[in-house]
């Protein structure tokens, strides 16, 4: 018994549904790494929706564009005149400035020793890159730093870096790194702000241009990094704290407007005024075919020096947006507490549909709206995108499941009650939440017995398709009514048809219903008679039993064929009372239950010995139409 519970438990769509979901969770656990890849695309939505706006207007870019290549000759240029257009640009007096540009060979000894001369005055910071080749020369820092914590064995390191030429970085007031690592999608979403490269001398640290130029506008001279067990945990500069990913990247706050550009000829020509007095200026290359680019949440093609522009500001703004250690935990939390919410919608759905309707898009946009809502506030990173991705697949599969429970229920319930019940029945029946399985149950039923009278002798009168002709008349007329009364044909015996309400839909005026149908089939006969007269056919006689009381209720049979049928003392007196009809007056006779539920529409018969009943039982007959 248990098993068998057991088993119809996990046949409904409700707990299909918790096992899939329980699955999902199961699968996020253990392949955490690979989904961890959609979680990027939630910080993109954030931002496409609710972006954080970061000041702006003190980041100016230096542009050799190609105006400045038309007029001043291709790129490179010679050093005396970059050392003149860096020269320009510190007279300016920038509260900070670099130069996104490397200077790893020599040139000529005039062109090298003039923009050195150049960065000595300006003090800028100098970009570098990584190599993979070891035993490269690397610069003396440009900043101290101070660690807290060890450094975990999984801390990514490179054996070497491509730096300009010694005399260059020399005279720099700053060093940093201008590489940027997208995302598997090509979307570059975070910056590493802290490289570690592993030297003769054990690891060094470099900071990244945007971290570097940030620092000397804040006139800082050293970092404090902060390492947890899992690798980098921030960074501090001055009293901003910046907030680093274990792998030492900062999310990118991007942003679409765009940013104050000044061509190299204006400062060349020396008439941009003071454009870039105390503020933060950036030298590029920004000609056609010199500057990489790359795709950010909000812009498709942005080149790299306004990855460092927006990340200076960023970091002078304090925004950093972070996944809390806690994330995944409130994720799946989060996913597991929609997904009850989810399934009982499901399981509600045929009683409530409107409600669950009403309730199912606020399932759906929880996690957005929870996720966006943090975003904004604390600017805490929370993957909005699995959760909603779990609940599509459980939703979808509970409607899977809904539909594959009502169609089976629907073949189930027709094959079972087509012969019993009119279509407007079997259909609200199949809407319904009844329990029609193979149980049985207790419950009060109106039994009818009908009989043809006098057709065992007719029969030998009439020929074979006149007898069958009679006897579908019969049967006919009478399950019209049954079935308009709503009530259920339980068989058909020969000339004879067993009917009973309130089963297997509830009908609390079950006896009415079983009255009105009895006396629509004889007025329907009276008509039929009359036409069987003009057809001098004689005319058809009926006999009926009625009773009402509680009777087993359900499918009875054997495994290979079984009938939707009642058991009872109300169905046996039913049926001894149309025999009795044979020996009395009346052509309908009720039983006392029923006769006490409608006394006015009955009147005494006399007391009847039936087969079966140890003392005689009172009849009571029908009043019928005239």
């Amino acid at each position: 018994m248990m098993q068998g519970n057991s088993g119809s438990m996990l046949r409904r769509p409700a707990a299909r549904m918790a096992i899939l979901a329980l699955l999902l969770l199961i699968c996020d656990i253990l392949f955490t790494s690979a989904f961890d890849r959609i979680r990027g695309r939630s910080y993109d939505l954030y931002q496409q929706i609710a972006p954080v706006e970061i000041p702006l207007e003190d980041i100016v870019l230096v542009e050799i564009d190609d105006a400045s290549l038309t007029r001043e000759g291709r790129w490179p240029w010679p050093r005396t005149k970059i050392g003149s257009l860096i020269e320009a640009i510190g007279t300016q007096e920038p509260a900070a400035f670099a130069i996104d540009i490397l200077f790893p060979d020599r040139g000529t000894d005039e062109g090298d020793a003039a923009l050195s001369q150049a960065i000595a005055r300006t003090r800028p910071v100098l970009a570098m890159s990584l190599t993979d080749q070891a035993g490269s020369a690397e610069p003396a820092p440009a900043a101290g730093w101070s660690v807290v914590g060890e450094a975990p064995d999984t801390l990514a390191t490179f054996p070497g870096l491509l730096a300009s030429l010694p005399e260059f970085t020399g005279a720099a007031g700053g060093l940093g790194m201008v590489r940027s690592v997208p995302d598997d999608d090509g979307v570059t979403r975070s910056v590493p702000m802290l490289w570690a490269v592993a030297g003769p001398d054990g690891l060094t640290l470099w900071p990244a241009l945007s971290l570097d130029l940030a620092r000397q506008a804040l006139g800082e001279t050293d970092y404090t990094v902060r390492l947890g067990p899992q690798g980098y945990d921030a960074v501090k500069v001055g009293d901003r704290i910046v907030r680093l990913t274990a792998g030492g990247a900062v999310w990118l706050a991007d942003a679409a407007q765009d940013l104050t550009r000044v061509s190299a000829l204006d400062l060349l020509d020396g008439t941009p005024g003071n454009a870039l007095r105390d503020r933060i200026v950036i030298l590029s290359v920004a000609a056609t075919g010199f500057d990489s680019f790359h795709t950010t949440p909000l812009v498709a093609t942005r080149p790299g020096v306004e990855i460092h522009a927006l990340l200076t500001a960023q970091i002078l703004a304090g925004h950093f947006p972070y996944e809390p250690a806690y994330a995944k935990t409130v994720e799946r939390t989060g996913f597991g507490l929609l997904a009850v919410l989810l399934i009982l919608s499901v399981a509600f759905f045929p009683v409530y549909p409107l409600p669950v309707l009403m309730a199912l898009p606020l399932i759906f946009c929880a996690p957005f709206a929870a996720g966006l809502l943090a975003w904004r506030m604390e600017g805490e990173l929370f993957d909005a995108l699995r959760p909603t991705i779990g609940l599509a697949i459980v939703a979808a599969a509970g409607g899977y499941f809904l539909y594959r429970t009502a169609e089976t229920r629907r073949r189930q319930i027709s094959g079972q009650f087509a012969r019993y019940l009119s279509p407007d029945v079997v259909e609200r029946l199949i809407r319904s939440e009844e329990d029609v399985g193979r149980s049985a149950e207790r419950r009060e039923v109106t039994v009818l017995f009908m009989d043809m009278r006098g057709f065992t002798a007719a029969s030998e009168r009439l020929a074979p398709e006149e007898i069958v002709a009679n006897v579908n008349r019969f049967l006919t007329l009478s399950s019209e009514e049954i079935f308009r009364t709503e009530g259920t044909i339980d068989k058909f015996m020969g000339d004879a048809v067993m009917a009973f309400w309130n089963a297997p839909l509830d009908q609390p005026d079950h006896a009415e219903r079983a009255i009105r149908a009895v006396r629509a089939i004889y007025r329907r006969l009276d008509a039929e008679n009359a036409h069987l007269a003009q057809r001098g056919l004689e005319p058809i006689r009926l006999g009926a039993g009625l009773e009402t009381g509680v009777c087993s209720v359900g499918n009875f049979g054997s495994d290979i064929r079984y009938n939707y049928t009642v058991i009872g003392h109300a169905a046996n007196l039913a049926s001894r009372l149309e025999t009795a009809t044979k020996l009395s007056a009346a052509s309908v006779l009720c039983g006392p239950e029923l006769a006490r539920r409608i006394p006015r529409e009955v009147e005494p018969a006399g007391d009847f010995e039936l087969s079966g009943f140890a003392e005689a039982v009172p009849g009571f007959a029908l009043r019928l139409p005239d």
